[in-house]
């Protein structure tokens, strides 16, 4: 089906559909690697082939959420990248596969960091683990 056959559709059905299309091309692609650089380009992000795989088949995929959320909380999303490099990639998975990324983006789009930190959000211990309070850094460094 071509663009010109889809124009008379709804605005939010023709993303959703070119998304499916971008989606089922990635896929594509990594099915047409060779297994040795599939486990190259899985290794620099800190996946197994499979993990990669299986992320790149999941419907979601908004990752850009956490570096946003990470922002609205205060902390330094590039900081948590460079410092805690594994802690990153685990958060930025967690994210890629959450099912609850729509309302997340709502919430976000509100400016509202801390909701469902503790009631959908899969990453919300984590990031809990990642904000210290002014009284807990005086106390470490007592």
């Amino acid at each position: 089906m071509n663009q010109k056959h889809i124009s008379f559709l709804p605005e939010q059905l023709r993303r959703s559909w070119r998304y499916c299309r971008q989606r089922r091309r990635a896929v594509d692609e990594l099915a047409t690697c060779p297994p040795s650089e599939l486990r190259r380009i899985a290794a620099e992000i800190g996946l197994s082939s499979e993990e990669l795989y299986r992320l790149s088949l999941t419907p979601h995929g908004h990752t850009e959420l956490l570096p946003r959320r990470l922002e609205l909380l205060g902390i330094d999303a590039e900081y948590v990248r460079q410092a805690m490099p594994t802690t990153f990639r685990d958060l930025a998975r967690v994210c890629a596969a959450c099912p609850a990324s729509r309302r997340c983006r709502q919430d976000l789009a509100r400016g509202d960091a801390e909701c469902g930190l503790e009631s959908y959000c899969l990453n919300g211990p984590t990031i809990d683990g990642l904000i210290v309070s002014p009284d807990d850094r005086n106390a470490r460094n007592a």
